[in-house]
């Protein structure tokens, strides 16, 4: 039996074991200032991953300073004006920057989406775009172009209303398409440059990352046991990523969802975007483009091993009536090129390809819909292969 004195002594040092570990595995860690200098990471934060080995290893891209203007109301004229979520709202490194480094000028709006609201936000949505409509500067000084997007996960929430179910197009109504296309003004862009940005080493300590370093113990010892957090992964058939789990991938649990929609809940989407783009182009002067974008589960659905999970559902909005650029069959297309990050491997948003990819497919639909102003220049594509240098 051991003695007080040797128990005490086995008991301190257990502890010191402890605290020794906890704090080595806090300094392998990748700092959580780290996800904060990137700006990426939301998907191994949410799911107490390690952004040692799902943290993408190629640089992603930040525009410096950022090209677009955010506000909550239209003020003056803009060739573009996008209400979005977050895939929009990033500032440094959304695609609406590709837009704005071709000399166009782009507004940015967030959707008003509250996520205290656990139903849908379909009705404050439409009234915000209504206000937007009614405002005195879309009045006086339209925008030439109004894009709505959004991700895919959350066009449902968004759009359909359960309590006032979205009515089709009258036969008097079925002609949305302006008379004339509006006219986009291409001036050279103010002066930027286009920077990388990288996961940063690991070796940094502070009390926060202690912390940090518990936490996510506590939390993967749980997950062990059957807790679910709010991200799942899946294996894929082929590398398309640059972290060191290369064959991983990781989705906010919220993509899932997509298997309780159904057909019904489909027309209701479209249905409601094309009441959206009657409404804005009301005026005669003004594109209504629909930005549906897919989430990270249905971009990458055609490379999973096991292909059970939902795929996506935006390339069932066919009707021909909508304006709608077909993102998700770029995206597709640049992820079948081999193409690495394409979204990036530890968060739900785009890496630089995704964004410039986006951006182009943007440019050339609403070049085709539109006529360019006397002292325009031609959009070209954004470049695939992006320096740090100024412009």
């Amino acid at each position: 039996m051991l003695s007080n004195r040797t128990y005490s002594l086995a008991l301190a040092i257990t502890a010191v074991a402890a605290v020794l570990s906890v704090i080595g595995f806090a300094l392998y860690l990748i700092p959580m200032s780290g996800m904060i200098v990137v700006g990426s990471g939301d998907l191994t934060r949410i799911g107490w991953y390690s952004n040692n080995r799902y943290g993408n290893q190629k640089p992603n891209l930040v525009f410096q300073p950022s090209l677009v203007t955010q506000a909550n109301a239209i003020d003056r004229h803009y060739d573009v004006v996008v209400v979005g979520d977050s895939f929009s709202l990033d500032l440094e490194k959304s695609w609406p920057n590709y837009l704005a480094a071709k000399g166009l000028s782009v507004l940015v709006i967030g959707v008003a989406d509250d996520p205290a609201k656990p139903a849908t936000v379909a009705a404050d949505i439409e009234k915000q775009i209504k206000m937007l409509l009614q405002s005195p500067a879309f009045r006086d000084s339209p925008p030439s172009v109004f894009i709505f997007e959004s991700i895919e996960r959350f066009v449902k929430r968004r759009l359909v209303n359960d309590e006032t179910p979205c009515v089709p197009l009258q036969r008097n109504e079925e002609d949305t398409a302006l008379k004339e296309p509006p006219v986009l003004t291409y001036a050279e862009p103010p002066e930027y440059r286009i920077k990388e940005v990288n996961m940063p080493p690991s070796g940094r300590y502070n009390e926060q990352q202690l912390t940090y370093a518990r936490d996510f113990l506590v939390k993967n010892v749980k997950k062990a046991f059957g807790w679910e957090s709010g991200a799942a992964e899946f294996a894929l058939r082929v590398p398309r990523f640059s972290s060191e789990r290369s064959k991983t991938l990781l989705v906010v649990t919220a993509d899932l969802h997509k298997e309780r929609w159904q057909e019904k809940d489909v027309d209701e989407m479209q249905c409601q975007l094309l009441r959206l783009q009657q409404a804005v182009q009301a005026n005669g002067k003004t594109l209504f483009v629909a930005l549906p974008i897919p989430d990270k589960l249905s971009a990458y659905h055609d490379d999973l091993v096991a292909p059970s999970p939902p795929s996506g559902v935006i390339d069932r909005f066919t009707d021909p009536r909508l304006n709608r650029p077909l993102v998700e069959k770029a995206i597709r297309a640049e992820i079948n090129t081999g193409e690495i990050d394409v979204y990036l491997p530890n968060d739900t948003h785009f890496g630089a390809r995704g964004q410039a990819v986006t951006a182009n497919t943007v440019l050339q639909f609403i070049a085709e819909r539109t006529r360019k102003g006397v002292a325009s220049q031609s959009p070209s594509a954004p470049p695939k292969s992006d320096t740090g240098s100024p412009r």
